[in-house]
């Protein structure tokens, strides 16, 4: 089946049944993400073909996805400074902000200053009243926490080859390490 047809019939769905049941959309997108994988240009297909559907709910996963290139090539950041832009106009639900929170802090984190100042200028400071404090607060945290910013990066270095789990990225560092050494 073509993946836009696919993506259409899951985004009915999302609009229709599954606009309060994100798992039930994030456990259908799983195969089609895992299958895009197989490919640079595949993936990048589907993060262009998704990141505007489901009321921004799968920005998160395409970010952690395109950080993790980020961080091996640098020139991978197009696709950062889009899917930010996305994520601002998105719905900016509560769970999705709370999902990007650590991959922006990385990301900010590993980032050029003269970068990070692009984002900020082109599309943060053009957005909504309560996206800019978010954003703004993030890139403080990532100034004025450096231990703690130091530990966000940490984990997603560990589990930057690993597909998209909140879970796990949510976790104290030293359990994750504990898990990451007993699954392996």
């Amino acid at each position: 089946m073509d993946i836009v047809k696919e993506l259409d019939q899951l985004e009915d769905k999302f609009y229709g049944d599954w606009e309060e049941d994100k798992e039930a959309l994030i456990a259908a997108l799983r195969p089609i993400h895992l299958k895009a994988r197989e490919s640079k240009d595949s993936f990048n297909r589907f993060v262009v073909q998704t990141a505007e559907r489901f009321g921004g709910a799968y920005i998160p996963f395409l970010f952690w996805e395109k950080i993790s290139d980020f961080l091996d090539e640098p020139e991978e950041r197009a696709y950062l400074h889009e899917l930010i832009r996305i994520f601002i106009s998105s719905n900016f639900e509560e769970e999705e902000q709370m999902s990007m929170k650590p991959l922006l802090v990385t990301y900010f984190a590993k980032e050029k200053e003269f970068e990070l100042g692009k984002i900020r200028a082109l599309v943060v400071d053009k957005s909504h009243p309560a996206v800019k404090d978010y954003f703004y607060k993030l890139m403080s945290f990532v100034e004025k926490n450096q231990r703690a910013t130091e530990m966000y990066t940490e984990k997603f270095m560990l589990l930057k080859h690993v597909h998209p789990d909140f879970e796990l990225l949510g976790m104290p560092i030293t359990q994750l390490k504990e898990k990451l050494e007993g699954a392996y």
